[in-house]
């Protein structure tokens, strides 16, 4: 095969990749827009770990919570006891001592948060972020006709590598390689992307509320760090061991659980903005 005509066969799969990475990345964004409102909104503790993590970020937030106000304990075996009798207003939390205080006040954190996805009051909780637009629905699917132009888009760059490679042109083997690169990456992105089952508007929630707390705007939840980054926004070791505990340990299913790639907003709030076309939210806020 001429030179030239391997040449050009790269370059043109080098283009078809980077267009069809682009068209899948729009195509994913605009499958999770959602009204510009939606973005507007105030989560609760709860509710804000859930759309950081799920269930597991829920259960570890509320343990936090219910060991900085002394009513259970960590034990160095693995174990979470309660200490303090006394009724909880949330919901989430009446259910952990609920189950605690089913089995003599101590049970392994592992056991606990296995049932954990069985609580009403988590399923509710999910439901609720559901319709104000902040989490997408059981039934979201993500775009498959652009995940299937990248993957054909991925075989045919392969291809030009390959003959490139057999037929002794470097420029081209080196252009289809690069192309196939591309392709991977965007590819890896999107899986990356349907992990966590967020609408635009739940990502900037998160990202802001992020912003505002480490800029010392949210003094009345002191769980919040906890709620958006996990065991690692904890300060008491014993407390963060046991929560580790509970981290590292899968609940329910697959889907039930992921985590948010912290992300912080510019300083400047864009809530109000005249609008894009990712619904009126700041370009790449809270992208995963």
């Amino acid at each position: 095969m001429p030179q030239n005509s391997v040449t050009l066969l790269s370059i043109g799969s080098l283009l078809v990749v980077v267009a069809s990475s682009l068209s899948d990345h729009v195509a994913r964004r605009r499958s999770r827009r959602v009204p510009r409102g939606a973005a507007e909104r105030s989560p609760s503790l709860y509710e804000l770990a859930y759309l950081a993590g799920g269930v597991r970020r829920v259960v570890v937030t509320a343990l936090a919570a219910l060991a900085r106000a002394g009513v259970v304990r960590f034990d160095t075996d693995g174990h979470v006891q309660v200490v303090a009798v006394g009724g909880r207003e949330d919901a989430i939390e009446a259910d952990i001592i609920h189950r605690l205080s089913s089995r003599d006040d101590r049970r392994p954190v592992t056991e606990l948060c296995a049932e954990m996805p069985e609580s009403a009051a988590i399923t509710a909780l999910a439901e609720r972020l559901t319709r104000q637009k902040l989490l997408l629905p059981a039934a979201y699917r993500p775009p498959v006709w652009s995940r299937r132009l990248l993957g054909l888009a991925i075989s045919i760059a392969g291809a030009a590598a390959v003959i490139s490679i057999l037929t002794g042109h470097l420029l081209g083997a080196v252009l289809a390689v690069v192309a196939v690169g591309i392709g991977v990456v965007a590819w890896r992105r999107g899986v990356r992307l349907n992990k966590a089952p967020l609408t635009d508007a739940g990502n900037y929630v998160l990202a802001n509320t992020l912003t505002r707390n480490r800029q010392g705007e949210i003094p009345g939840m002191a769980d919040v760090a906890v709620a958006m980054i996990g065991s690692s926004g904890l300060i008491n070791p014993e407390v963060r061991r046991g929560l580790q505990i509970a981290e590292a340990f899968p609940v329910g299913n697959a889907e039930d659980s992921w985590t948010w790639k912290p992300t912080q907003t510019p300083p400047k709030d864009y809530a109000g903005g005249s609008g894009d076309q990712f619904g009126g939210l700041p370009p790449g806020a809270g992208l995963i």
